[in-house]
């Protein structure tokens, strides 16, 4: 079977993620995978380069405008070159070759009219990967309002987007219930669970946890709580500076931020005055060092700031999961990921904006090294049984052999 993956965040050579996982997983299993990838580096010059080969899979990547940490207009005028010049280099670099599966994900959603042509053309199955909600991600944002042009030109691409997909994979159980009330055009069998996964660890290399938390000023008896990637507005990171900044006198919390994003400029800002005898905060730090630091420290924190009322679940958790960690989350009432994280006994969870839940929560995992412990296996477990890559691999090949025998 030849697979067609269609992707804005396909990782760079020697790099992996949640996509090149699941996509590895059908070439482990003996499928053609050929992948399609918007990139916005600089070295592809002339739109896109020759296919490679990497991992056993025939990666395309073609050169586009910013789409990701950009302003909202340069990231739009970029969405909408971006289906013809996929197509394009379809045309271009695959020429003849016929595609039983097309798989791909959002955002965007406005490829819609692409995955349209490609799934007459090829006459694919096609499996859509629901990773966040628009327009209404939009709106909870307040970029734009309901029912204004951009919201009327997104939910156009949407509704189109569904009905072209044979199927709707959503993180959790609350985005199927999303989806299916917020469009009763669809049927539930088209709609199922399709949950984040990777390929579990099997080996981490050994860390000598108090010579990496001497490096970076990290008390070695504190207990580490982590929260790393991308930093961004609905996050609601104001909740966290000011959660560090009232345990600035508990030394049995450490706090350790960083990543990249919009909201970078705001954490370095609101800890500039600030002793940061609790806090380390970073842009960027080398790889071995980071690794190592996620390796020492005891848990991973979510944040879901209140303002969304579509269903979000962070992929960050299959990285604390991955490394049996307990997790802290601060989330919405509009997400389950909290609920799952309670029902599995894998950590604690409050509602985002209550900071004396949430200080409570912090003290009782930093005094409780035992219950830490209990929690991180529980999060292995969780990990393995749940979210591993090979149960989404199974979801999607089910999926196509029962429309086969329809």
């Amino acid at each position: 079977m030849r697979v067609l993956f269609i992707s804005i965040a396909w990782p760079g050579q020697g790099e992996r993620n949640l996509y090149s996982d699941l996509l590895s997983e059908f070439a482990l299993n003996g499928h053609e995978v050929f992948v399609v990838s918007a990139s916005e580096l600089d070295d592809l010059q002339n739109g896109s380069r020759e296919p490679v080969n990497e991992n056993g899979m025939t990666i395309l990547r073609i050169k586009t405008g910013m789409i990701r940490k950009t302003s909202y207009l340069r990231k739009s005028i970029s969405l909408l070159t971006l289906g013809n010049k996929i197509s394009s280099a379809i045309v271009k670099h695959f020429p003849g070759i016929k595609f039983s599966i097309i798989l791909s994900h959002t955002p965007p959603i406005t490829l819609s009219v692409l995955f349209r042509k490609l799934k007459k053309y090829h006459n694919a199955y096609f499996y859509l990967l629901l990773k966040d909600i628009w327009p209404q991600g939009s709106v909870d944002h307040k970029i734009f309002k309901k029912y204004s042009i951009p919201w009327c030109y997104l939910r156009f691409h949407e509704r189109l987007i569904y009905k072209t997909a044979d199927k709707v994979g959503c993180m959790s159980p609350l985005g199927v219930s999303y989806i299916l009330s917020h469009n009763n055009f669809l049927s539930e069998s088209k709609v199922e669970v399709f949950p984040n996964s990777i390929r579990p660890t099997v080996d981490f290399p050994v860390v000598e946890n108090t010579l990496i938390r001497q490096k970076y000023g990290i008390p070695n008896e504190a207990c580490v709580f982590i929260f790393s990637g991308n930093l961004s507005k609905g996050h609601g990171l104001g909740f966290l500076v000011d959660a560090v900044k009232r345990l600035s006198g508990y030394p049995s919390a450490f706090f350790l931020i960083g990543g990249s994003g919009t909201h970078y400029d705001y954490l370095e800002n609101s800890f500039s005055n600030y002793d940061k005898s609790n806090v380390l905060l970073y842009r960027r730090l080398p790889l071995d060092d980071f690794n190592k630091l996620m390796q020492s420290s005891d848990i991973g924190l979510i944040l879901l700031d209140s303002c969304y009322t579509v269903p979000q679940f962070p992929s960050r958790l299959l990285s604390y999961l991955d490394h049996s960690k307990p997790v802290l989350c601060a989330v919405n009432s509009a997400t389950d990921i909290g609920t799952i994280v309670e029902k599995n006994n894998c950590g604690k969870t409050v509602l985002h904006g209550d900071i004396e839940a949430f200080i409570g929560a912090v003290r009782l995992l930093s005094e409780n090294p035992a219950l830490r412990k209990q929690m991180g296996l529980n999060s292995r477990k969780l990990l393995d049984t749940e979210y591993n890559v090979s149960n989404c691999y199974n979801i999607i090949t089910k999926s196509l052999t029962i429309k086969k025998h329809k």
